[in-house]
């Protein structure tokens, strides 16, 4: 019959082993799991897939590339973090976001810049702006249709990614906001004279006046009326002017001037 100085030391021993297996199953786990780790962020290895919306101009190797990781795609060596980091430095996208989402997908959803205007700068340049000021390119030439085009205001030298800093020209991007894309498209050009009277030419031949750029924000509801009220309406006009309290049309080859409603 054991005594009880044994049954004590044979407990310890058998507590001892129970730790020992513990430690052994612990150790195999740590390095079954450190196996994994470097088998799935090994070179080569495919895991995931990239759902990209709300543009055409990115590609699953765009992503890659932005994580700074390497193809195949790869959702365990990609950060969202970093992908969300260069897409809101990147100054084709106004807005990002990105996401993990079950099972093994990487959503990414981008709101492009839009091109607001061609604005003809110094030293012989083309900035290329959105509605909010932002330079989305410098050119030589215009490159395509795509917005109208400013002249008679100088933005300075400014650079690709850079908010332009001119007044006059900001609160006419801000007037272009207002009134919609509907009838923005349907302006070719934007005048500003020497006394900051600003001027748009619709693509149907005539002008119409908004009056002062440092103003001109305050006529995008009239303007919408007005664009509205004749758009589908073949006007004969020499000029729309919206530049007073009551605008108007001045019809070709006429004195008359008729009063729109406001």
């Amino acid at each position: 019959m054991q005594t009880i100085r044994e049954k004590l030391r044979e407990n310890r021993r058998r507590k001892r082993l129970r730790l020992l297996r513990l430690l052994v199953y612990l150790s195999v786990i740590v390095a079954l799991a450190a196996a994994g780790w470097r088998y799935v962020h090994q070179p080569g290895f495919a895991f995931g897939s990239v759902d990209i919306r709300g543009t055409s101009k990115l590609t699953e190797q765009d992503i890659i590339d932005m994580a700074g990781s390497q193809p195949p795609f790869n959702l365990f060596t990609v950060s969202a973090a970093k992908v969300r980091t260069a897409l809101e430095h990147d100054t084709r996208f106004q807005t990002a976001d990105v996401r993990y989402l079950w099972p093994g997908v990487l959503r990414v959803i981008v709101k492009e810049r839009e091109a607001a205007v061609y604005v003809a700068n110094s030293y012989q340049s083309y900035l290329k702006l959105d509605y909010s000021g932002m330079v989305l390119d410098v050119t030589a030439a215009i490159p395509d249709a795509k917005a109208p085009l400013l002249v008679g205001e100088d933005c300075g030298n400014v650079y690709i990614g850079e908010t332009i800093t001119n007044h006059r020209v900001l609160n006419i991007l801000h007037f272009l906001d207002k009134i919609g894309h509907d009838a923005n498209d349907q302006i070719v050009e934007i005048v500003v004279d020497a006394g900051h009277q600003v001027r748009v030419q619709l693509r149907g031949g005539y002008p119409v006046l908004l009056g002062s750029a440092d103003q001109v924000t305050e006529k995008a509801d009239v303007f919408c009326t007005v664009f509205n009220e004749i758009k589908d309406k073949k006007i004969q006009a020499e000029y729309i002017d919206l530049s007073f309290a009551k605008p108007y049309i001045r019809l070709n080859g006429s004195e008359n001037e008729v009063n729109l409603k406001k």
